[in-house]
């Protein structure tokens, strides 16, 4: 998982939308409605700032390498160049032998503010098995 977010902040930083859209797993690069679009739009809500650093907590799991498939979700923080603060959540299916094409990235999830930020409204965002691109901020968020 340590990989796939150096890989992620590495593409948003550099505002490579076809490296980004490599990581998602060809079964999500097919599900996901308007993924250049999307992708577009999550590069996009970076502002031009780029991530300065990224701390996250352990990654949760689902699955095992015997009882496939195996799902590792991450939750970052992020620190802009800009001194905003954002969270990421990252979802991939590490391991999955019998549909090998469900590998990579199936969900990212943009946060625009921090978690002192949350409105107490905030619904807590997509369901992490969800696949998509969800970008919220303070304007546009789903509420409870």
């Amino acid at each position: 998982m340590n990989k796939i977010k150096n890989k992620v902040i590495k593409c948003i930083n550099e505002q490579d939308e076809e490296g980004l859209k490599k990581l998602f797993s060809k079964d999500a690069q097919k599900r996901i409605e308007d993924l250049d679009g999307k992708l577009a739009q999550l590069i996009g809500a970076f502002n031009g700032n780029k991530i300065e650093s990224a701390k996250g907590l352990g990654p949760n799991f689902k699955g095992s390498i015997q009882t496939q498939p195996l799902h590792i979700y991450g939750k970052y923080h992020l620190v802009l160049n800009s001194k905003e603060k954002y969270r990421i959540y990252i979802s991939l299916c590490d391991k999955n032998d019998e549909e090998s094409d469900k590998e990579g990235v199936f969900q990212i999830e943009l946060r625009t503010f921090s978690r002192e930020e949350s409105p107490k409204d905030f619904s807590g965002g997509a369901y992490q098995d969800d696949y998509g691109i969800f970008i919220y901020t303070l304007q546009n968020y789903p509420k409870k």
